[in-house]
């Protein structure tokens, strides 16, 4: 039986990578440019083992970023912060009718702290894990057993949705179930193959009617 809902952020909860497109279109900053960074040193930061700031100041002076570190983050926190309105109510509701719900997601530190201070966000989750205060990320299985640790709860009560392929298999070989996420996609399908109660919350959404354009999120 599942007893507890457990959600990833970029690509699930929030819609993100519009940041990228944002430095291109208004600053000629390209992926190709912010690559080093994202595939370097943000990735320590992502473990907790980095300071953002201290780590980001030198790409910015070679990008020729005209504003300070604080407006780049701040458009950047921003800017990846498309709320996905449905599933957040969802997870609202189930909570409010006894059903934890968690956040697991691959963040760097001043990120989570922004992500729970978000309206969205604020008395929705009974708690948020993040990487960076873990020291290990998605998809290491000792992200997965922190949580369960951390929880309480055994492996086969969780239910996790995610929209990396590899965080799903991981949560499977972890013993937790796990589900892959379609930006906007009706969760009937899942829910009922899973045994969560879900029709007095889930009610309004008929299969395709929340359909957007499919999202691959940034973080993990």
């Amino acid at each position: 039986m599942i007893k507890a809902l457990v959600f990833d952020v970029d690509g699930v909860l929030l819609k993100s990578m519009m940041f990228g497109r944002v430095l291109e279109r208004d600053f000629g900053i390209t992926p190709e440019a912010t690559a080093p960074f994202f595939h370097g040193p943000f990735e320590q930061c992502l473990l907790g083992k980095a300071d953002l700031r201290e780590a980001l100041g030198p790409f910015l002076k070679e990008w020729k970023w005209p504003h300070s570190i604080d407006e780049f983050i701040r458009r950047w926190f921003a800017a990846d912060a498309l709320p996905n309105a449905p599933l957040l109510e969802f997870a609202k509701a189930m909570r409010e009718c006894g059903m934890p719900c968690y956040v697991a997601s691959t963040q760097e530190h001043e990120r989570a702290c922004y992500l729970e201070s978000l309206p969205g966000f604020a008395g929705v989750f009974e708690r948020s894990f993040f990487s960076c205060r873990f020291g290990y990320a998605k998809p290491q299985r000792a992200f997965y057993d922190r949580i369960v640790a951390e929880t309480g709860h055994s492996p086969g009560d969780l239910l996790f949705f995610d929209d990396r392929q590899p965080n799903v298999v991981a949560a499977r070989d972890a013993g937790w179930n796990a589900e892959l996420y379609e930006w906007g996609m009706d969760l009937t399908e899942a829910l009922t193959r899973h045994d969560v109660p879900h029709r007095h919350v889930w009610a309004g959404a008929p299969a395709g009617s929340m359909r957007a354009p499919t999202h691959a999120g940034a973080g993990s």
